[in-house]
């Protein structure tokens, strides 16, 4: 994540949030045959970021280049602005789909069967908006062509610039923008925790979540404030403070040593970490906060 969690704090942000974290670019890892897409982290911003100011610069210089030539350029200042839209409106079903790409990971075949078939209609909708930004690009294109009517260097230079531009949209705008608001949410959060003398956007250090393990065969296992650990009766459980990154939980995976124990933690990890995504800390109340009965539906222990 690009938030750097301090574990000499005890500070958690809220459940919205963590939600916004979904938005945030993924980098998947696979541990014996499970495929993990990802959920608390934010990779490649940099490059998201740097991608975002060169659609501009790109479609900038095309368009000045368009006006010197003599075309009118008020549609094509329109349909950049359209662009920038559709790219917003594209990624708000990024936290759906990667929530239920999470989801399809510790599902029952029934479940999982609805969830499939949800996630390929978020992406198909997701897929159409994008479909319009190249249409956008071929538009300006055109626009340009109808009044050049040569095809040289310039006319490719143009038809580069504005294809670019597309695809950088659909590749860089909204990680960009999304995880822009979401690092602002998170040290927002930061910063009232410490000004409340870290009283709220707190979890209790008394009180870690705990999941039961379907295996009973996994090694017990510590990274920082985060444990596996068995009960006297032979029980094993992951108990959690705050949040459990995916950098985290990849090392309590990598803690084990055969394949079907790495197996069996990245699924219970996966579905802990959707309760973590659900869960307020203290001083924070949430309508979306997961119930009590949903906690035990899910292996959770007081």
């Amino acid at each position: 994540m690009m938030f750097d969690f301090n574990y000499e704090e005890n500070f958690e942000p809220s459940s919205n949030t963590k939600q916004w974290c979904l938005y945030t670019h993924k980098t998947p890892r696979a541990f014996a045959g499970v495929n993990l897409p990802g959920l608390f982290q934010t990779t490649n911003y940099v490059w998201q970021i740097l991608g975002f100011i060169a659609i501009f610069l790109l479609e900038g210089l095309a368009t000045f280049w368009c006006f010197l030539e003599g075309v009118v350029i008020t549609a094509i200042l329109a349909s950049i602005f359209v662009d920038l839209v559709l790219a917003i409106v594209a990624h708000l079903y990024q936290k759906d789909i990667c929530r239920m790409q999470n989801e399809l990971i510790y599902e029952d075949p029934e479940n999982a069967g609805r969830i499939e078939r949800q996630l390929k209609s978020f992406k198909l909708r997701q897929n159409f908006f994008y479909l319009l930004i190249m249409i956008s690009a071929i538009f300006k294109i055109f626009w340009f062509f109808d009044v050049y009517r040569i095809v040289d260097a310039t006319m490719l230079f143009i038809m580069t610039c504005y294809i670019i531009g597309a695809i950088l949209h659909i590749t860089c705008t909204g990680y960009a923008l999304f995880t822009f608001i979401f690092n602002w949410k998170i040290n927002r959060e930061h910063n009232a925790y410490l000004d409340s003398n870290h009283t709220v956007y707190a979890f209790d250090k008394n009180s870690p979540l705990r999941t039961r393990l379907n295996s009973q065969d996994v090694h017990e296992a510590q990274v920082g404030r985060h444990q596996i650990i068995k009960d006297p009766d032979g029980h094993i459980y992951l108990e959690t403070l705050g949040v459990l990154t995916d950098a985290e939980l990849w090392t309590l995976i990598g803690k084990q040593v055969e394949q079907e124990h790495k197996r069996a933690l990245a699924v219970d990890g996966v579905r802990h970490q959707i309760l973590i995504l659900e869960q307020d800390p203290m001083g924070v109340h949430s309508s979306k906060s997961t119930s009590t009965d949903e906690k035990h539906k899910m292996g959770v222990v007081a």
